[in-house]
């Protein structure tokens, strides 16, 4: 198998299961309180360049410095903090941020089978998404 198919495998098989990456050792260390998972939107989720992403930035403006791109899962803090057309976040390191608040829909499971995205801190000391189907 080239590495191309072998990478489109990997990627398929995380779409298919968000918490694939907890049988690699990965593993759940708990919630993180006040805060909710978003998606990006249609538009943001068919990027295929980061340069197509809505940046994060250090404050609720266009003229603030970007401080990352959001993975398809953003963690916003909740309630909902908004802000001159922007919703604060959290980075998976943890770093706050805003993102565009039209840029972001409700979460949804991406396979339509009914689940629930839970913001967590993960072993690896990052937060990451627990998704139970």
């Amino acid at each position: 198998m080239s590495t191309k198919c072998a990478l489109l495998a990997a990627l398929a098989a995380f779409a298919a299961n968000p918490t694939a990456g907890i049988a690699a050792g990965l593993t759940v260390l708990h919630p993180e309180p006040g805060l909710e998972c978003m998606l990006l939107d249609n538009q943001a989720l068919a990027a295929t360049a980061q340069s197509q992403l809505p940046p994060i930035r250090s404050a609720p403006s266009g003229s603030a410095p970007v401080v990352g791109y959001p993975a398809s899962i953003v963690f916003v803090r909740w309630p909902l903090q908004e802000q001159a057309g922007y919703v604060a976040v959290v980075k998976l390191n943890a770093q706050p941020g805003w993102i565009e608040a039209d840029k972001l829909q409700p979460w949804h499971a991406m396979n339509g089978r009914p689940a629930k995205c839970i913001p967590s801190m993960m072993s690896n000391g990052l937060l990451g998404a627990d998704v139970q189907h």
